[in-house]
């Protein structure tokens, strides 16, 4: 992520059609920034909200085993869980 003391050297162009770039301009001006810290915000949140979904998380082998053992373990029965799947759905006909 761009940090303040970060030098901005890289562009970026972009073809925009004339309805996006007017979408983009009029965004920007209600939110107060030039059009490319708007830009430049909207794109970085979009992806770190897309890589977020493809970190890896790293478990030590302790922490790993007591997770298992978790998810491995028989799930309770529920009863009124049970009774709720044996209903009639709206889409039975």
């Amino acid at each position: 992520m761009a940090t303040t003391s970060e030098v901005r050297a890289e562009r970026l162009h972009l073809r925009l059609s004339p309805t996006d770039d007017g979408l983009i301009r009029a965004a920007a001006a209600a939110a107060h920034q030039s059009i490319t810290e708007f830009v430049v915000h909207a794109a970085r949140s979009s992806a770190a909200g897309i890589l977020a979904d493809r970190d890896n998380v790293v478990l030590d082998a302790k922490t790993w085993d007591a997770l298992d053992r978790r998810v491995s373990r028989a799930g309770r029965r529920n009863p009124k869980t049970a009774e709720l799947f044996l209903r009639p759905t709206p889409f039975d006909e």
